[in-house]
């Protein structure tokens, strides 16, 4: 990990360059991939599944018995069960904080929504579908389904489709299909990568498009999302996954160290920054984070992600707040003394954890909020994952005559001005006498 003493040199400069393009290579696949499906359909994804992770499926299409059959130990049912409640629990939450003084009935379910005056108003109402990329094929990720299947349902979103590799023999994970189970979903494809993106977004001979598609990926789901900006809405365009950790005379290095190789263990390519006010703090934060991936299962995962990375030692609260800023994590551990003091200074992130008993692993399985966050300092102007992605405002106009009188010199004013008569007559001639 690259030291940078921001008290003597330029901190932003290395942060400067950080987005998340991808290769020219990466782009001509995934551009004759999507070609691929939108000419041939379900036969290019069956086609793309056989090459890439199942060479032996049958039917791209996930079985009503596969999902019901599914069985997990106690233990993991329970654990599945706690994080879709807590879950689905946040995301209520928000649409009735979100909705609190609308006039109407449930309208996140009908559609229907309250006016903020006479005869003008908005509706919040959620997309027809949803897509879900769920990463799969030799490693099984339960976690995304709930954090992106249950913020849908919360929504209101009626259908909700999941996309996800099968494993080598034509499987899902019994946890897989049992986290679409508790989410009530009942539409689901083993198919993945840029082709499962492109199926979702494009529809196929059975498979039916989507409005918007979340999820994580890899660099092809990402470029596919990229190339299809447009065509269908999307919650992002994402990076490796990333980490700050914030420090001070406070932190207990041993949390602090797990908290940043928890989000560093996924890639290779994954990215670990700390920040800190104190010297002999930021250090031992430091090498215990080396030490601790020296003896973790994932060794050489860990300790590449973290020579991507930067230790950045600020003079000052205000520089350190700065930096995490110009970083905008995805993640944020907040590990100092006293953590809630910082929220304020803090504008730029995906999702912050305060306090050394708010581990990033919390975040990632059971907390609550969606673990689907922006990357690659996106969160300067992008949103986590949740019931919002699925809803769309709607603006709503009912003017009465003496209204629109009133408003009707102004609308011939703009028609003159922009040179659009008919825009004017579109009120005038509300007021001619019929012949």
């Amino acid at each position: 990990m690259r030291w940078i003493d921001a008290r003597t040199e330029d901190p932003f400069a290395a942060l400067a360059q950080r987005s998340a393009e991808t290769d020219q290579t990466t782009r001509a696949i995934v551009a004759e991939i999507l070609e691929d499906v939108r000419r041939r359909g379900d036969e290019a994804l069956l086609d793309s599944a056989r090459k890439f992770d199942a060479p032996g499926l049958e039917s791209i299409w996930v079985s009503e018995e596969e999902i019901e059959s599914a069985t997990l130990p106690e233990e993991e049912m329970r654990a599945l069960r706690t994080a879709a409640e807590r879950v689905l629990a946040f995301h209520w939450m928000q649409m009735r904080k979100l909705t609190a003084g609308w006039e109407g009935p449930d309208f996140w379910s009908t559609g229907a929504g309250g006016f903020g005056g006479p005869g003008l108003g908005q509706r919040l109402v959620p997309v027809d579908a949803a897509g879900i990329y769920v990463p799969g094929g030799r490693a099984a990720y339960p976690s995304s389904v709930l954090m992106n299947a249950l913020p849908a349902v919360a929504a209101g979103v009626r259908r909700i489709v999941v996309a996800t590799p099968a494993r080598p023999d034509g499987t899902l994970a019994p946890a897989v299909l049992a986290a679409l189970r508790l989410c009530g979903v009942r539409e689901a494809v083993k198919v993945g990568g840029a082709a499962a993106i492109g199926a979702l977004a494009l529809g196929t001979g059975t498979l039916r498009r989507v409005d918007v598609i979340a999820g994580p990926g890899n660099r092809f789901v990402n470029e596919a999302k990229r190339q299809l900006w447009g065509t269908v809405g999307l919650d992002g365009f994402a990076g490796p996954s990333e980490v700050c950790v914030l420090t001070d005379s406070g932190t207990n290095p041993r949390f602090a160290a797990a908290d940043l190789l928890t989000q560093i263990e996924h890639a290779p390519d994954n990215v670990g920054f700390l920040v800190g006010t104190d010297e002999s703090r930021l250090r031992e934060t430091l090498l215990e984070a080396e030490d601790q991936a020296e003896g973790a299962e994932r060794r050489e995962t860990l300790l590449q992600a973290l020579r991507n990375g930067a230790a950045f030692l600020a003079r000052d609260e205000t520089q350190a707040a700065e930096i995490v800023n110009a970083i905008a994590p995805e993640h944020l551990s907040v590990a100092t003394s006293d953590p809630e003091r910082w929220l304020g200074r803090i504008r730029n992130a995906g999702c912050i954890l305060l306090g050394e008993w708010s581990p990033e692993s919390a975040g990632d399985f059971v907390a609550g909020p969606s673990h689907t966050l922006p990357t690659a300092g996106a969160a300067r102007f992008q949103s986590p994952v949740s019931a919002l992605s699925f809803l769309r405002l709607q603006s709503v106009i009912r003017l009465n005559r003496r209204e629109l009188e009133e408003l009707t010199p102004v609308i011939e004013a703009f028609g003159r001005m922009e040179g659009f008569p008919t825009h004017a007559r579109g009120a005038t001639i509300r007021f001619e006498e019929e012949a």
